[in-house]
């Protein structure tokens, strides 16, 4: 196995991207309790400011962005988008191999492949490659991503991130927080419970700890529709919306903006103020979807974007 390249990253775009989103380089933070996880957003930097972890670019031009950094020892799923100074890579599935690297090292070892399939993203040219990988240690890790070319020659992508003990975001197995989130009935119009433009009063009748305690299984979506500034979000909300047209009756359908003061943000995030319930989720980045069982215990969990056909396998598990 070759030793990775940290080649500099110079794709105009992408760095304009980033610097419009993020302003802090810390890794995510372990946290349990919502009082510890109030306690790890408040020294961190701002999650919904925290910037893309992004791969070297290849000597072809390749580059990854990894959509999932919040990963811990166990098994996780992983997304990233693929770009090149054209445009996003959309071929329908690429090769992954994950790299641990001991002790922190340069050497790595090969440690699992897989295939990770591309999600496209309703009504746009985007999307996210996403696969599950296990991981036995915290540590560094990488990824090596190979594109096959429609002349059949071969791509790669790098891409080096670090695997904690325990994950930022409630893990899946562990009980869903009992946040009294703002519904309908705490503002005067929809425009306070929300930045985009969707306003579906079903997403806003019931807070999390109610429908925690209503014996339904529910979802919910933390994100901010109007601030989807990054490579890796999309339009959840929406994807929610259709799913709970899907299933209506028969589980709890829950929108949180990330932020809490969405009438008086105007456009300018300096005024945004982080939504207690995000801050008790101890959420690290800024777009998460979660299915919770019937007894309230995460059932399965999205960082990043998820498709409307991984909602509606998650769901199905738990209904």
């Amino acid at each position: 196995m070759s030793k990775p390249h940290l080649l500099a990253i110079a794709v105009g775009m992408l760095a304009i991207l980033a610097a419009a989103c993020s302003s802090g380089e810390a890794p995510p933070t372990e946290t349990g309790a919502p009082t510890e996880a109030a306690a790890a957003i408040e020294a961190q930097p701002r999650p919904d400011l925290r910037p893309l972890i992004e791969g070297p670019v290849s000597p072809d031009g390749l580059m990854a962005i990894l959509g999932t950094a919040d990963l811990a020892v166990g098994e996780q799923r992983v997304g990233f988008v693929l770009t090149t100074p054209t445009g996003l890579i959309r071929a329908p599935a690429v090769t992954v191999t994950s790299l641990f690297f001991p002790q922190g090292g340069l050497q790595a070892e090969e440690r699992q492949r897989a295939l990770a399939l591309f999600h496209p993203w309703p009504l746009a040219t985007r999307g996210l490659y996403t696969t599950t990988l296990s991981f036995d240690q915290p540590g560094r890790w990488g990824l090596e991503i190979s594109v096959v070319s429609p002349d059949g020659s071969a791509r790669k992508a790098q891409i080096f991130y670090d695997v904690e003990e325990t994950s930022s975001a409630p893990a899946v197995g562990s009980a869903g927080i009992r946040s009294h989130s703002k519904t309908i009935d705490d503002v005067e119009s929809l425009a306070q419970l929300t930045t985009g433009s969707l306003h579906d009063p079903d997403l806003y009748q019931t807070t999390l700890a109610e429908a925690i305690d209503s014996g339904l299984p529910t979802v919910v979506v933390m994100a901010s529709p109007a601030f989807c500034i990054n490579a890796v979000c999309g339009p959840q909300v929406e994807v929610l919306q259709a799913l709970k047209n899907e299933y209506q009756g028969r589980a709890n359908f829950i929108h949180v903006d990330f932020y809490d003061n969405p009438e008086e943000i105007q456009g300018d995030l300096n005024l945004a103020r982080l939504s207690p319930t995000v801050i008790e989720w101890g959420l690290p980045s800024n777009e998460w979807s979660f299915v919770l069982d019937r007894e309230g215990m995460i059932s399965a969990r999205f960082e990043a974007f998820a498709t409307l056909d991984e909602l509606r396998q998650a769901i199905e598990r738990v209904l």
